[in-house]
């Protein structure tokens, strides 16, 4: 690990948890720092396509797209695309920043849990709990968002569960302003 390699103190963590895997990582240096187990974290996150059976495997699976292109939350979505990463974050507390880029003031997490479908089939019901417990949890009024970023895979199995959710928790009694 490279933690190890340049001599970090604290804990180092190797995080798998599919595609939520480097929000997780995210998730918990920001709980490690504010429990104040640590000052500060590292966190990196990556995704290399190094061999072809994983592509053949998800395309068999149905989940990737059959043209290259990605349209989430499209009717003529048909998958994603795979592609590679690496993306490193320096996460600390405000009070000791020299520079702040940007403030995560709360973060939040769950799980679907078992599912006869599979881990590839996400939970509308689960994704309307974490919804709602977040902006409950946050003090903030759903009304008060004017943009939201989504998990968005182009499947014909994961979007209609988050759009679903989105339009649930937080469309559902939106005032629209002209």
């Amino acid at each position: 690990m490279i933690s190890y390699f340049l001599d970090l103190k604290g804990p180092s963590y190797t995080v798998d948890t599919a595609c939520s895997s480097s929000l997780y990582a995210f998730a918990l240096a920001y709980h490690y720092i504010i429990s104040g187990r640590c000052k500060d974290a590292i966190i990196a996150g990556s995704h290399l396509c190094l061999h072809p059976l994983i592509t053949l495997q998800f395309a068999r699976l149905g989940i990737l797209s059959s043209n290259g292109y990605c349209r989430p939350f499209d009717v003529a979505a048909s998958g994603y695309s795979r592609s590679e990463t690496v993306a490193v974050l320096y996460l600390q507390k405000a009070k000791n920043a020299k520079r702040i880029y940007a403030i995560c003031p709360y973060i939040k997490m769950n799980n679907d849990g078992y599912k006869e479908e599979g881990i590839t089939y996400p939970s509308t019901h689960m994704q309307n709990i974490l919804l709602k417990e977040f902006y409950n949890e946050c003090g903030v009024s759903t009304s008060c968002l004017d943009y939201i970023e989504a998990h968005a895979t182009g499947t014909r199995a994961g979007d209609p569960a988050e759009i679903n959710a989105i339009h649930d928790v937080l469309c559902k009694n939106r005032v629209k302003f002209i």
